[in-house]
């Protein structure tokens, strides 16, 4: 065990799941809050749920692939130059969150998908985003930097601040008060992570030409936000297709279930990081532990979840229990197809293949939106759920096939998989 925890993947795997599992797991107890502790009516969690959802849809898109970019180019760079990649990339994902945000406030009203917002629920949307993408990238580079355990840091922050906030919002009747408190918390966990910045000044490195980070970013833009985009499309749905109510009961299955998803994201995360730093030689073994620590944590983690859903959802009231448990259930067995694809994503994503990068996460969009739409307006939060678990099943059957192939033995009389011929040197 003590060998393990000195190996740094494993070390990195265990901060990494424990932030998610922290996170996923407060962010339950921030709606239990809102529902039961300040009673705040299904319609207005649901409909907070779908801000939340659209700030973190902004943030996604904006942060797009500068976070694999930083992992890929800090470890090189000098120290100094890692912060200056910190400080371009939070600039440049700031931008994109304010122009899509504009994009997304002035289409809205032709976009069934998404919510009639006020100005005030826009700026919202926009300052989430901007926050989300600040967190998420600082996030990175203390993952590039080797301190995994500064991300885990910055969550308990956030995660603390997110379960206080809510009372003195709601005890003064300020508006929106669900985004609001969510985005204040994403603030002082920001603020504070500041102060966890750590690394040798003197460390030499290479300069990082801006014009080769941001081809390395967006060469990884489909594979980085394909972990979270397809599930921040399913609230507004919910919320169109089924009304505030169901979005609500949906959102807080999906909360339950997004523990599996956090946790497979960053065992996923992991991988990738020693899959970058070890090079092409050292990839099988990292593809292999991330593999059997997804089998030992997501298989029996599914399973229980399935089991204790009745009980774990009563805890809100008997309307969520009632109307969240087979959308969680169904959520929660999509697991199994959505944690070989993050893995696989994480792997194109280290390697920077440029086609199946596109391709792959391309395909999976178009599946969950030919589906989602078709079957939840017939079925609502349930038929929703089921299109998640449907356009999941073929893309995590066929990534734990690729993810097979790379951990064979390599063959020095076979010819190299066509997949790796364009791999970029950077």
């Amino acid at each position: 065990m003590l060998s393990e925890l000195s190996d740094p993947q494993h070390r990195d795997t265990l901060y990494l799941t424990m932030n998610s599992l922290m996170g996923a797991a407060t962010g339950l107890l921030f709606w239990l809050v809102l529902a039961r502790v300040l009673a705040l009516p299904p319609t207005e969690v649901g409909y907070g749920f779908a801000v939340i959802g659209l700030g973190t849809m902004v943030g996604v898109l904006g942060k797009g692939g500068l976070d694999t970019a930083l992992i890929r180019n800090v470890p090189r760079a000098s120290w100094r130059e890692g912060r200056r990649l910190l400080v371009f990339a939070v600039l440049s994902g700031t931008a994109v969150v304010i122009l899509l945000t504009l994009a997304f406030a002035l289409g809205s009203q032709v976009w069934f998908a998404i919510p009639e917002l006020s100005v005030h629920g826009w700026l919202l949307v926009a300052g989430l985003g901007a926050l989300l993408v600040i967190t998420w990238l600082q996030d990175a580079h203390f993952l590039a930097e080797g301190h995994a355990r500064s991300i885990f840091q910055r969550n308990a922050v956030f995660s603390g601040a997110r379960l206080l906030l809510p009372v003195p919002i709601v005890a003064l009747s300020l508006a929106e008060p669900v985004p609001l408190a969510w985005g204040l918390a994403l603030l002082v966990s920001a603020l504070l992570a500041l102060s966890f910045a750590k690394g040798d000044p003197l460390r030499d490195g290479e300069p990082v030409p801006r014009s080769r980070f941001l081809r390395s970013a967006f060469r990884n833009v489909t594979g980085s936000t394909a972990e979270f985009l397809p599930g921040l499309i399913l609230a507004p749905l919910v919320l169109a297709v089924d009304g505030p109510e169901a979005a609500a009961y949906f959102g807080i299955a999906w909360t339950g279930a997004s523990l599996l998803f956090l946790v497979s994201a960053a065992i996923s995360r992991s991988a990738l990081n020693r899959m970058v730093k070890s090079g092409e030689h050292g990839r099988p073994d990292a593809i292999r532990r991330a593999s059997r620590q997804l089998l030992a944590l997501i298989l029996p983690a599914t399973i229980a979840g399935i089991i204790l859903a009745p009980l774990l959802l009563s805890v809100l009231g008997p309307d969520y229990a009632r109307e969240g448990r087979l959308p969680f259930t169904i959520l929660a067995m999509s697991t199994l197809f959505v944690a070989p694809a993050y893995l696989y994503l994480g792997l194109l994503r280290a390697t920077e293949r440029p086609k199946p990068l596109i391709v792959f996460p391309a395909a999976m969009m178009v599946a969950l939106l030919t589906f989602a739409p078709l079957i939840g307006l017939y079925h609502g939060a349930v038929g929703v759920a089921a299109a998640w678990l449907i356009a999941n099943v073929p893309f995590g059957v066929y990534a734990a096939y690729r993810l097979h192939q790379e951990t064979q033995e390599v063959n020095p009389h076979v010819s190299p998989d066509p997949d790796r011929r364009h791999h970029h040197a950077e």
